[in-house]
């Protein structure tokens, strides 16, 4: 990991967020202070690079359990959509040029926080945040959020919630 990331080599991720339907909330986490990208910001519920042989889903479903201590069947996650991030932080020492699979869970109430054991070493803490309120922070470039671009890859994420059945926008 941390040599793609040093040689900009383009690689493969997911990214899985947690959407809660009734309370229109989504799931993050807080960084770990020791990460070498955005320590101690909030950021997607769960993320992760794919191994080797590891398909996408298999990769998602291993990175929710080991971030959160949250085992979900394969049918929870919904692909929806993959995105190119290209990106260089900390002065140049992480290069990150990134195809994300980019899943979706949703579920109808919101994962009770006593259900999540988080890894020390990847997430400090957890949180839900209407995602309307989330989506305005990022608009706004909150410092305490890892930067995302809402008109761009995490637009989809956006409208594909705001044209969700269930949507309250």
């Amino acid at each position: 990991r941390s040599e793609v990331h040093r040689d900009g080599d383009y690689h493969r991720a997911v990214h899985v967020w947690i959407f809660a339907e009734s309370t229109q909330e989504l799931l993050l986490q807080r960084r770990a202070s020791c990460k070498d990208s955005w320590p101690d910001l909030w950021d997607i519920s769960s993320a992760g690079h794919i191994s080797a042989g590891d398909s996408s889903l298999i990769t998602a479903r291993r990175e929710l359990e080991e971030e959160l201590g949250v085992n979900l069947p394969k049918d929870a996650f919904e692909l929806i959509f993959v995105f190119l991030q290209e990106c260089v932080t900390n002065d140049g020492k992480f290069i990150n040029n990134e195809y994300n699979d980019v899943f979706l869970v949703t579920t109808i109430d919101p994962i009770p926080q006593e259900a999540f054991k988080l890894q020390e070493s990847e997430v400090s803490a957890i949180k839900y945040i209407a995602y309307d309120e989330y989506k305005r922070l990022l608009a706004k470039e909150d410092s305490d959020y890892v930067p995302y671009d809402v008109h761009g890859q995490y637009g989809q994420l956006f409208d594909i919630i705001e044209k969700s059945p269930t949507s309250k926008a």
